[in-house]
């Protein structure tokens, strides 16, 4: 389990949208107990919060003939964050002023953890110097506040006050739990999706990946407790709660790497970086009508091997993928060759899986002799089987 979370659901027309962030911290992995507002009970039904959190979803404080009611002291001791969303201009206020005359803000006043709100509310109400006043007190205790972003409103005029991305929440929530898994703490950097090498203005030179895998990596490490950086090529969207840059060439990759490797405890370097590039790139663009041209390409440096690693710190995990009938053999010499950890060898000839396809199959090979197959599934459940094997090898390293 992620955390324990505490999801308040107040009544205005963005509710709806807390079922989707109930999904995403469903996915992560934490536990949900939702609280609903009355008015907020007028627009999404308890029950679907119900269903999807796989507990019941509080209205009241009162028992009913099969509900006890919610235990607000004993819920606040046990969870780790209370997230509204979204929060209206009346929730803000209450929670600012200490007021509990209901389910949700008596249990406010009750928890003992992290408190995250996300805003949803009229533009003029959102100004308002009683909700900003409101909103300072509330950061003063230590709440994070997820700014409502910028746009249409329900009422049809346009400004602040609509609820910011559910994936924008999300991450700030898990970014809120404490550190809790077999990974808690770990400062893990993963590398993800393809480099693109310019051969003019318009053109590139690049391969198949989706990023899918490195993405699935840093998403089940996060899930773990870890710290996590991505490193995100062209086309690679970040998971909720992981800090993201980006690169599109190697040499932009291989910046990257050399600045934040010496700072991690482990290296996932799951991007398919380009084996050439152009020797030279042609200015503007070059124009069919000019007849047949010769590329001369060049080698790309070795991001792995050039790697800045300290005494074998960072930990090292490097990706293979090749023919499954030399896949081990080859594999394990470019483990060797780059002075790598770990690698993680995958098929390129067997249907449905591989680069742009959502399944994977790979067989681990370590230093220290270790070697394990997984068979084929989603690159999602692969990622997580992949961290927990070799995080007794990543812990150890980490403590030398």
């Amino acid at each position: 389990m992620r955390g324990r979370v505490v999801l308040g659901v107040s009544g205005g027309i963005a509710a709806f949208r807390a079922v989707e962030v109930l999904r995403g911290l469903v996915k992560a992995r934490c536990r949900v107990h939702a609280i609903l507002t009355e008015n907020a009970a007028r627009f999404v039904a308890p029950r679907t919060f119900a269903v999807l959190s796989n507990a019941r979803a509080e209205v009241s404080l009162w028992s009913d003939a099969t509900n006890p009611g919610v235990d607000h002291v004993a819920l606040g001791r046990e969870s780790d964050l209370l997230l509204v969303v979204p929060a209206t201009a009346n929730i803000i206020a209450k929670m600012a002023s200490g007021v509990a005359d209901d389910a949700l803000t008596t249990y406010a006043l009750a928890h003992r953890g992290r408190v995250v709100v996300a805003p949803a509310m009229n533009t003029a109400m959102w100004n308002h110097a009683a909700t900003q006043r409101a909103l300072a007190t509330l950061r003063e205790r230590g709440a994070v506040v997820v700014e409502p972003a910028c746009g249409f409103l329900a009422e049809g005029e346009v400004g602040p006050g609509r609820l910011a991305a559910v994936d924008e929440i999300v991450g700030a929530a898990l970014a809120a739990l404490p550190p809790r898994g077999a990974l808690a703490r770990v400062r893990v950097l993963v590398s993800a999706g393809p480099t693109r090498e310019p051969i003019d203005a318009v053109r590139v030179i690049t391969n198949r990946s989706s990023g899918r895998m490195g993405v699935a990596l840093a998403a089940a490490a996060r899930d773990l407790g870890a710290e996590v950086r991505l490193l995100a090529g062209p086309g690679v969207t970040a998971p909720p709660g992981v800090a993201a840059e980006r690169f599109e060439t190697a040499d932009d990759l291989g910046r990257l790497l050399g600045a934040r490797a010496p700072d991690a405890d482990v290296v996932w370097h799951a991007a398919a970086v380009a084996d050439f590039r152009p020797a030279g790139v042609a200015q503007g663009k070059l124009d069919r009508r000019q007849g047949a041209l010769q590329l001369a390409l060049e080698p790309v440096p070795d991001l792995a091997a050039a790697m800045p690693r300290a005494q074998g710190q960072p930990y090292l995990v490097i990706f293979a993928a090749d023919r499954a009938a030399e896949l081990e053999v080859r594999a394990a010499a470019k483990m060797a060759a780059k002075g790598a950890d770990a690698v993680v060898a995958n098929p390129i000839d067997e249907p449905g899986l591989g680069m742009e396809e959502t399944r994977n199959r790979a067989v681990v090979l370590t230093r220290l002799g270790v070697r394990r197959g997984f068979a084929a599934q989603d690159k999602e459940a692969l990622a997580r089987e992949l961290l927990m094997a070799l995080a007794g090898e990543i812990m150890a390293a980490r403590r030398r």
